[in-house]
């Protein structure tokens, strides 16, 4: 069975608002599920929801509306003006108003044995790791003393739904999970997986969700703890990994190294003071280069590699042995990628099938993933991204985005999000990122802007997607 986990449920759910399906609705579909498993097995009896002050409340709220002849009283683990979000208070304010018996739990000292026919477990859902806190401590333990049927919502308060791990937790007869199996619930009882309208093409869409699930910031954090970018490129375009590097930064990167040939030196290092610039003896990156920059790539978490030059293939499948995780670009592109790192390629169709031998579509696009052993993200108008496995489109972006320069953008935007994240989620929201980037342009400038209007766009799109709600 077909299993997603916390992180990507966290994704789908936000990119699912996104493209117009509200969480609302998933909240409405979600608790209408868990009634209908109710009413399968139970036609009447005396119901107990222990709800939390977060969705997977809410999720339990929308049950006891269905729940029509059964005796139900609602145990709120919290404050009432706690509840976390909007639409969880929306169905809870539903329930007070029509009347239903619900009793704000302050303290573990409020709960007593329960005699109920049926238990429902809203408590905490996905959202617990670790040693439960009171008074959710004392509902598990009452709940599982209980003789009454056992039911969770979504999956069992205290367990990890990743990993099945725990300290403590609900030991349920029925667990209700939504739209796909959850990894870690091999432990929870009977599981039921509940479709709650999510369209099989929103789960394939990149949105500010996959942005939630990889950009980081660290409260503790130093310089080079979010990110040490080494860029590798330079020669005809001289102004590529320039653009790249400074992407790079407004993507979240702490420090950006540029190495380019004596020939460009000038022209990269005027570009902007941020830039950390390293002269290359030559014209061209070269296999006699590797030495240097292996020791350089030692102190950078990603090496981008390939913006503004032509064919320095025999370059890039030596120095690959020397990384962990990698950006391929431009004449950097290769299908000689070494297994075990974390690799991104960026090729526009005629690079792809150039490099590849298959054609720029989808299942070309798996295909040369899997050859691979790395990530493809195809750029075209609606960009296509496989790890050989799973596969994603990005549809943000415009017509405005053929201006030169915006490929080389995209590279460094991966570069700065695979630092700290692995390289499918990285570019999945990379393309998404730089798309949204470029239709913030056009709002304000229309389809003349250039690849520098963009760079300004970048963090405001992180901003955005960071918040989105």
């Amino acid at each position: 069975m077909e299993t997603i986990t916390t992180a990507e449920m966290i994704a789908l759910d936000s990119n699912c608002e996104y493209y117009g399906l509200s969480r609302l609705q998933l909240m409405e579909n979600a608790g209408r599920g868990l009634a209908e498993e109710i009413l399968r097995r139970f036609n009447s009896g005396k119901v107990t929801v222990y709800a939390g002050i977060g969705n997977n409340g809410g999720d339990a709220f929308v049950t006891a509306r269905f729940l029509k002849g059964f005796d139900v009283r609602v145990l709120l683990l919290g404050k009432s003006s706690e509840i976390r979000t909007e639409i969880a208070m929306r169905n809870f304010r539903i329930l007070k108003d029509s009347g239903y018996e619900i009793e704000e739990i302050r303290d573990s000292t409020m709960l007593e044995e329960d005699k109920s026919d049926i238990i429902v477990d809203a408590m905490l859902g996905t959202g617990v790791r670790g040693e439960l806190r009171e008074p959710y401590s004392t509902a598990v333990e009452i709940i599982n003393s209980s003789n009454g049927f056992k039911i969770a919502v979504d999956v069992p308060t205290g367990l990890n739904p990743d990993t099945g791990e725990s300290e403590q937790a609900v030991n349920p007869d029925l667990t209700v999970t939504f739209h796909r199996m959850k990894p870690g619930l091999e432990k929870a009882g009977e599981v039921v997986v509940k479709d709650i309208g999510i369209p099989s093409l929103y789960e394939k869409l990149t949105g500010p969700g996959d942005v939630k699930i990889t950009y980081r910031r660290i409260q503790t954090g130093h310089k080079g703890t979010h990110g040490r970018v080494l860029v590798i490129g330079g020669g005809q375009y001289s102004g590529a990994p320039a653009l790249t590097a400074m992407a790079a930064y407004a993507a979240g990167a702490d420090i950006v190294t540029v190495a380019v040939p004596k020939s460009v030196y000038k022209i990269v290092a005027s570009f902007s003071p941020d830039l950390i610039v390293r002269k290359l003896e030559g014209d061209v990156i070269c296999p006699g280069h590797i030495k240097e920059l292996k020791e350089l790539a030692k102190k950078h978490h990603v090496a981008v590699i390939g913006m503004g030059t032509e064919n320095i293939s025999d370059f890039v499948e030596e120095f690959l042995k020397y990384v962990d995780r990698a950006v391929l670009d431009a004449g950097a592109l290769t299908k000689n990628v070494p297994e075990g790192i974390n690799c991104i390629l960026t090729p526009h169709s005629t690079e792809f099938e150039r490099t590849f031998g298959f054609a720029a579509k989808e299942d070309g696009v798996l295909k040369a993933a899997k050859k691979s052993s790395s990530v493809i993200l195809l750029k075209s108008r609606e960009d296509i991204i496989s790890d050989g496995r799973r596969l994603k489109f990005n549809r943000s972006g415009n017509e405005g985005m053929t201006v030169g320069g915006t490929g080389d953008l995209l590279a460094g935007i991966a570069g700065a999000f695979l630092c700290s994240a692995d390289a499918f989620r990285s570019a999945c929201s990379s393309a998404f990122i730089n798309g949204r980037a470029g239709d913030l342009c056009l709002d304000e400038k229309g389809y003349n802007y250039t690849a520098t209007d963009l760079i300004e766009k970048i963090p405001v799109a992180i901003k955005e997607s960071m918040e989105f709600d």
